[in-house]
């Protein structure tokens, strides 16, 4: 019961918040599928220096793909690629990850 009251959260969740997004995979795989996106501006160290560097968070259903470091994901005109290990919530049925944006 709670498992089920949990996937309608989540399913609201990405229904009211989310936004259509293109994920293509390191294989040449594309899906369209509805993903979160909080899309800051975060300090991106490299060594002693600091760059700006735009960094999107980035949340996906598990049951809509599996997100591997590589994968790109295009919103709008904007393609971010995942840059380190996404990381399943707690509730195991959302993927989170960082991407970062590589072109426009």
């Amino acid at each position: 019961m709670f498992k089920e009251a949990l996937e309608i959260a989540v399913n609201d969740m990405f229904e009211h918040l989310g936004q259509e997004v293109v994920f293509k995979s390191r294989n040449g795989e594309t899906k369209s599928l509805i993903a979160v996106i909080k899309q800051p501006e975060n300090p991106y160290e490299i060594g002693e220096s600091q760059i700006v560097k735009q960094v999107a968070e980035i949340s996906v259903r598990v049951a809509d793909v599996n997100p591997k470091i590589g994968d790109v994901v295009e919103v709008n005109s904007k393609k971010y690629k995942i840059f380190e290990e996404p990381l399943l919530e707690a509730s195991t049925l959302i993927w989170r990850f960082n991407a970062t944006l590589v072109g426009e």
